[in-house]
């Protein structure tokens, strides 16, 4: 982000700053991201969202004329400028001192608002505005975030040595007509769907049950957990853990439903959330971020943002900014709280009382109701220094989730990006034998600390590091090059850098006269790492008679100490990839652009989860709106390998979807494979899209068939607006845009399958391309296949069945939604495993119709009743309820 943010004045040229990648000099871009830093919680290309926290009025199409950008531009310059006069004298001679005098092309409006402070005389005791030679560390002291006052815990929990059973009856009348939570939140209308799975979920917690529930949309499934939760875990001074998926839920939870929980019932319930490490600041390597230097802009952008942001926060969670990919990696490789970099025992922030981990860790500690997210709740019984703390049960939302996210957080994945940055931070050549990097920078922290003396013992030490730093480079780039060949030959496809491609590495790869060449790569490139592992082993027990004499020698051994498991890390996963494969895992190499990458995952994660989660817990209970397939809990219960006195339910939305949704389903469409499909696919968009006038979400299951259907809209349908994903802007921008913009037609992949919610008229037409099956290439999926005797039906048209299940979901969000899902692939009506799909569906009404009938049918229903549809194109699909 930070890379593309454009000068504050004039052309189209590009310049380098920083020794960075060119940075295009565009006034609007970087108004902007100058924009973006002080907002902190709205990206630099969100527009709308900018306009809106500023108040500076912009239409909803970009300005592409350069007077039109450049009147928008100054439009957030003034803005800017106004908000940077009402900062403190202090924070905005560090923002002078960060982002002007060349450093980033955000400069001049930084050096207006500074002139402008001047000119009314209020300079800084004992500080210049004018000079800028300060370094940018200077204000990230304790003053830069005095404001953090030292955390008071609730207190650990009193946990009851017997598990004290809450009353049913109580809980349902909580939710029932006239209860505490109608009485709290506006608008509620109790639920009998809620009420069952909240009188379900209050037996799986007196008894240490597990239990899996399907809830479909509209039920009230959170307030039907949170409810008997609360009421449980304080009755028994139990933790009770609620885990989720998406960021989204999470806030929804913390934001929406517990404030109304809390208002409602009578007892005082505290709720906590906790996330990962790296979620979180670390003051301590803020201040040696800023103190070593900042490289180009992108570490400048950010680092002004966290210098607003470090003051008032009183998290130090990111989640707060708005962090771009680029900046996201420089949060985890310079300030994250990650376990290597922790000097607990010395830390000054975290004795103080100031270090957001830790203060994290304590309102955990005294919360009734802890939320957190899949991976952490997956990954921290294997951590060195957990994160959670104890509890005995567990309430799972998002649970459709759990297998994929087991697979990806218990598996591995090895960069030759970032095993090079490693290498690159530890030890950069500046000449004959001079160094920089965190090796010569420590190296100085030693002498310092054992005097004169030290100079000859460390410079001994490090001289070995450096050239095997190098030599560790070459041999890692070697590696990955010749990966890459074998990936190439045996895909038989040429070498085009824009191709994203994998290889998975089977027997029959290890044995073949290829992978010589890669065996032995890895050979040199194992003992290079080994002795940069050696090397910095050797150089923290250097430090050891002068741990704990200063914090400076303390944040010294952790760096030292991060680096080096950073680098034997990553020689471990190589190991187990290249080295040493297992028949419970699968391996894979793959190719995006010019990044490179190496997989590790397990084949099956059903163990693992009996092991670290179902035998370790008392009350387990899963929930999500799709679990079922075709009417059975079976698939999900045989993946996650659940134990065979888990009871299941089943909660039927109470949306009237014979009323409220249209299903169509062409009966003469092309077959998917087909080179035709794509053509009638497009006209049939174009047809759809203008008899609803927009409104219309298109679900796809590839880019290039997205990006072909969005040049073939644009063409045919100048009067709508369509909106791409990947083309238009980033996900939450392109939605805030598509509720905005009443003619709109959003095109979307991936993750617009799930976890976006349009209620109301702004979305009424959903068309689905195609079925969203797997790709069958993919490693992981391809691995599990084999171990299926019929790997079709039991694996690939379950997860396809589930995936649709989250994409029609996103048309009727409320009761009084009304809508259109047009499914265009073929395969509905021409494969057996067709009905399959259909019977897993809500009921909605549907009809099977010719592909020239689509367009007519959309604006009928739209227009008319559903009663009004011709009989004998009706066809049911099923009521959606039963008990498993």
């Amino acid at each position: 982000m930070g890379n593309r943010a454009g000068g504050a004045r004039g052309g189209g040229a590009g310049r380098r700053i920083g020794g960075g990648p060119p940075v295009v000099e565009d006034r609007l871009t970087a108004a902007m991201q100058l924009a973006s830093i002080l907002v902190l919680d709205v990206g630099a290309n969100d527009r709308l969202g900018l306009g809106r926290r500023l108040g500076v009025p912009v239409p909803l199409t970009e300005p592409r004329q350069a007077s039109g950008r450049v009147r928008e531009a100054e439009l957030f310059e003034k803005a800017c400028r106004e908000r940077l006069g009402r900062l403190d004298l202090t924070l905005l001679q560090q923002l002078h001192r960060l982002l002007s005098n060349g450093a980033t092309p955000l400069g001049p409006v930084v050096d207006e608002a500074m002139q402008d402070r001047v000119r009314l005389g209020l300079s800084g005791e004992g500080s210049d505005p004018s000079v800028g030679t300060a370094t940018a560390a200077d204000d990230t002291s304790e003053r830069s975030h005095s404001t953090l006052q030292p955390f008071a815990s609730p207190g650990a929990l009193q946990k009851s040595p017997e598990r004290i059973r809450i009353s049913e009856d109580q809980v349902i009348a909580a939710l029932g007509p006239g209860g505490s939570i109608n009485e709290a939140m506006a608008g509620y209308e109790p639920r009998p769907g809620q009420v069952r799975m909240a009188r379900a979920v209050t037996r799986s917690l007196n008894d240490g049950l597990r239990l899996v529930i399907e809830a479909g949309t509209g039920t009230g499934k959170s307030l039907a957990y949170l409810v008997p939760a609360s009421m449980f875990a304080v009755a028994n001074g139990r933790r009770v853990v609620i885990s989720t998926n998406t960021i989204t839920l999470q806030e929804q939870l913390f934001n929406k439903d517990i404030p109304v929980l809390r208002k409602a019932l009578p007892h005082d319930v505290q709720v906590a959330v906790l996330k990962g490490r790296t979620h979180y600041l670390c003051l301590r390597r803020l201040r040696l971020f800023l103190s070593n230097g900042l490289d180009g802009a992108p570490e400048r952008i950010l680092a002004a943002r966290i210098a607003i942001w470090v003051r008032t926060t009183e998290t130090g969670d990111r989640g707060e900014l708005a962090i771009s990919e680029a900046e996201s990696a420089i949060w985890t490789n310079h300030l994250s709280a990650d376990v290597m970099h922790c000097t607990t025992r010395l830390c000054r922030d975290n004795r103080s009382g100031r270090c957001f981990l830790a203060r994290a860790r304590r309102r955990a500690e005294g919360a009734h109701l802890l939320v957190v997210n899949h991976a952490l709740l997956l990954t921290d019984r294997a951590m060195e220094n957990p994160v959670l703390p104890e509890y005995d049960d567990v309430i799972l939302d998002e649970a459709h989730h759990l297998e994929a996210v087991a697979t990806d957080q218990l598996g591995t994945t090895v960069s030759a990006r970032e095993i090079g940055f490693e290498l690159a931070s530890l030890s950069q050549p500046q000449g004959g034998t001079r160094f920089g990097g965190t090796v010569a920078r420590i190296a100085a922290v030693f002498v310092e600390a054992a005097g004169e003396p030290g100079r000859e013992q460390i410079a001994s030490i490090t001289a070995p590091i450096h050239e095997a730093c190098e030599t560790a480079r070459v041999a890692v780039s070697s590696l990955f090059e010749v990966s890459t060949d074998l990936m190439d030959r045996a895909s038989r496809g040429g070498r085009g850098d824009a191709v994203d491609r994998e290889l998975r590495l089977t027997e029959s790869h290890r044995e073949g006269e290829s992978w010589g060449p890669v065996a032995m790569a890895w050979d040199e490139a194992s003992a290079a790492l080994a002795l940069v592992d050696r090397g910095l082993q050797g150089m923290v027990a250097a430090f050891d008679p002068f741990v704990g004499s200063s914090e400076t020698v303390d944040d010294a051994v952790a760096d030292l100490a991060a680096s080096r498991q950073a680098i034997s890390e990553a020689r471990e996963s190589l190991t187990r990839i290249l080295a040493a494969p297992d028949d419970t895992e699968v391996y894979w190499i793959a190719g995006a652009g010019r990044e490179m990458t190496m997989h590790a995952a397990p084949l099956a994660v059903d163990a693992l989860l009996q092991s670290n989660l179902y035998e370790q817990k008392s009350a387990i209970i899963m929930t999500s709106a799709t679990i079922q397939v075709g009417g059975s809990f079976r698939h999900f219960r045989n993946r996650l390998g659940l134990p065979q006195d888990t009871m299941v339910l089943e909660v039927a939305s109470p949306f009237d979807y014979p009323k409220q949704a249209l299903l169509l389903v062409p009966r003469d469409l092309p077959d998917p494979t087909s080179p035709a499909h794509g053509t009638v696919i497009q006209d049939i968009l174009a047809g759809v899209a203008s008899a609803m006038n927009g409104r219309t979400l298109v679900l796809f299951t590839s880019y290039a068939s997205l990006r072909a259907a969005h040049a073939h809209l644009r063409e045919m349908t100048p009067h709508l607006t369509i909106l791409g994903q990947g083309i238009d802007g980033p996900r939450s921008v392109i939605l805030d845009r598509f509720r905005a913009t009443p003619n709109a037609i959003l095109l979307g992949t991936n993750s617009f399958w799930e976890g976006i919610d349009v209620v109301g008229d702004a979305l009424s037409c959903l068309v689905i391309v195609k079925l969203p099956f797997t790709v069958p290439s993919d490693p992981v999926f391809a691995a599990r296949s084999e171990l299926l005797e019929d790997s079709f039906m039991q694996l690939a048209v379950p997860q396809a069945v589930l995936r649709l299940k989250q994409g029609f979901g996103r048309l009727i969000r409320s009761g009084t939604d009304r809508g259109v899902v047009a499914i265009l692939d073929s395969r509905l009506v021409t494969r057996r495993y067709g009905q399959t799909f259909l019977d897993s569906l809500p009921p909605a009404t549907i009809v099977h119709c010719g592909a020239r009938e689509l367009a007519g049918l959309v604006g009928d229903w739209i227009t008319r009743v559903p009663d009004d549809l011709v009989p004998e194109h009706v066809a049911g699909i099923g009521d959606g309820t039963g008990l498993e």
